[in-house]
């Protein structure tokens, strides 16, 4: 089976073509036939049922070779580019600095309002198998950033518990939001979830912060700048202190800092240092789920 990967253009075509087709799905509404692939068809549990409760050696009659489904032709077809060329999953773009923050290429992202509208609902209906499933999970989890709160609403609603905790850190505090907004998360449980990971993350943060200085137990310490760069660090991760939210890139505030110590490559390395050790903790945090 070929995988492509789906641009908003192709998602858009109303164009299905099977290459080897051996069987015909019809549009009741529309009328129009689709030639397919049993064997693509397959991917669907639903299908699957569909075969083996005409399975004509256990029927003592002809299976046929057509079935009229009550979808619309682009609802039909969509779900047949579903089943017949599943999207890939969406292509990581190399790191853009050192904190290696994931980042997908847009063009290989199933879009948004469309995988919650059309492919989460026909791949429900249709029960499709895990393989498929898990990819589109994983455009739901590449669509976080810019849609951290849908995401998140969404996931939970499904009882996709990975999924959710991984789109909570795209989160705004629950305060930026208005109560329009707010009325997107599916529930009491989903935005008490939501407000324990944030709380959480932001005492974290700054326990965090607190505890990291820039020469641990003297190590690494430069002797001629030693009370400056203490003094400059300690500066920049008080004065961070009180901005955190669970959204804060405290890695990235700190490391502002390297431009002054550009000078002492002691204390450059120091810094670095310190830095790259807050977003390796930073990110062990942003997967720990918090406990019902």
């Amino acid at each position: 089976m070929t995988i492509l990967h789906m641009s908003s253009s192709f998602l858009n075509s109303p164009i299905f073509q099977c290459s080897n087709p051996d069987f015909e799905l019809r549009s009741i509404p529309d009328d129009t036939v689709f030639p397919v692939s049993r064997t693509a068809l397959m991917n669907s549990e639903v299908f699957r049922d569909m075969f083996a409760s005409c399975d004509p050696e256990a029927s003592g009659g002809d299976a046929g070779e057509d079935l009229a489904l009550h979808e619309s032709s682009g609802e039909l077809a969509t779900l047949l580019r579903l089943l017949h060329n599943p999207p890939a999953p969406p292509v990581e773009l190399p790191p853009e600095d050192k904190f290696h923050i994931v980042r997908y290429d847009p063009a290989t992202i199933l879009p948004f309002p469309l995988l919650l509208s059309v492919f989460f609902r026909l791949a429900d209906k249709y029960a499709v198998v895990e393989s498929i499933a898990s990819v589109l999970r994983l455009h739901l989890v590449a669509n976080a950033p810019a849609n951290g709160l849908e995401v998140y609403s969404f996931a939970s609603r499904h009882d996709m518990d990975w999924e959710a905790n991984a789109a909570s850190q795209y989160v705004l505090p629950m305060a930026s939001y208005r109560f329009e907004e707010i009325k997107i998360i599916p529930g009491v449980v989903a935005y008490h979830k939501l407000v324990r990971l944030q709380d959480f993350r932001v005492k974290a943060l700054r326990e965090l912060l607190l505890g990291e200085d820039i020469f641990p137990h003297g190590y690494g310490e430069c002797t001629s700048h030693r009370e400056k760069t203490t003094a400059s660090w300690d500066r920049q991760r008080k004065a961070l202190m009180g901005r955190i939210e669970s959204v804060t890139d405290i890695a990235g505030e700190m490391d502002a800092l390297t431009e002054t110590f550009r000078d002492c490559k002691t204390c450059l390395k120091a810094c670095t240092a310190a830095v790259d050790m807050l977003a390796e903790t930073v990110r062990v945090i942003t997967e720990i789920r918090v406990s019902d």
